[in-house]
């Protein structure tokens, strides 16, 4: 299944430091990064396509946007499974990208805490927070 060969590469991610725009296993990521880099080294399209066509943190992305740049890779799905993209919402907007391991945790990082790609419980907030979630297509 796919799912579980997203999550299993995800995972040789963790420890990865983060990075902002970057998405080089084991030098650099931001989330978006992240879920590219997991694209690139698995062959998949996305690993071009959707780093390059999500934008900067820096400036505000319209939520329609960065909603249509995953559609266009992924599916909408209403069950997180194991390799989900989730699409978070972080300070008040969705911006905000992990990868469900379908265990009740995901992978994923950002600019506070560790800084680094970590494997996390959901937890009452991450499952809050959830805007969207985004299956990979078989290809």
């Amino acid at each position: 299944m796919i799912g579980e060969r997203i999550v299993a590469e995800a995972r040789e991610w963790i420890g990865t430091p983060h990075h902002h725009q970057q998405s080089v296993k084991g030098r650099g990521c931001d989330c978006k990064g992240l879920v590219a880099g997991v694209a690139r080294e698995m062959g998949r399209p996305e690993g071009a396509s959707l780093f390059a066509g999500m934008g900067n943190y820096s400036t505000v992305i319209p939520t329609r946007l960065l909603r249509d740049g995953l559609a266009a890779l992924f599916d909408q799905v209403s069950e997180i499974q194991a390799g989900d993209v989730l699409l978070l919402i972080v300070g008040g907007k969705p911006q905000h990208l992990a990868i469900a391991t379908g265990t009740g945790r995901m992978i994923h990082t950002y600019s506070s805490g560790p800084m680094a790609v970590i494997e996390v419980p959901m937890g009452t907030a991450w499952n809050r927070a959830i805007d969207s979630v985004w299956r990979w297509r078989e290809i």
